[in-house]
């Protein structure tokens, strides 16, 4: 043999076909005597949801996808101003940013008391009030919100 045959994997005999892969599933031991359980039910009837889980999940669908949308959309002019100020374009005056969005999105409880900034709960209270005023149905729009949120 040769140097190159050897390295390549070849040998000096004749080749030899491999052997076609067995596409047979294995066997499975199936015993006649014990039935299969039945598949497990599902918490939700789709054939039994409520308008106001419909328009929760309708809802919930529609607000994840707009958040992403803002949130690419808002990064996107992020990293495009942080170029342009790169580049020397222009010059962007974050600490004056800063302070207008500290002026539009925090609440100050007192006079005198430093301004707070919203949090997470406030945010989804205030979410909760604006979609389900005036909506009788509010429980199972809730239900169908928080779903309409896991699945879109």
């Amino acid at each position: 043999m040769t140097l190159v045959r050897i390295l390549n994997g070849r040998t000096a005999g004749p080749r030899v076909a491999p052997a076609p892969p067995t596409t047979a599933a294995p066997p499975v031991a199936a015993s006649s005597s014990e039935p299969l359980p039945p598949p497990p039910t599902s918490a939700l009837n789709v054939y039994e949801l409520s308008f106001g889980t419909v328009c929760g999940i309708c809802a919930g669908v529609f607000v994840k996808k707009g958040a992403k949308a803002v949130a690419f959309f808002l990064g996107g002019v992020f990293i495009l101003l942080q170029y342009f100020t790169s580049v020397n374009v222009l010059n962007v005056k974050w600490a004056s940013v800063s302070s207008r969005f500290e002026e539009t999105f925090y609440s100050t409880p007192a006079p005198g008391e430093a301004p707070r900034p919203p949090t997470v709960m406030s945010l989804w209270n205030w979410l909760v009030d604006f979609l389900a005023a005036d909506f009788p149905p509010r429980a199972t729009f809730l239900a169908g919100f928080v779903l309409g949120l896991r699945l879109g």
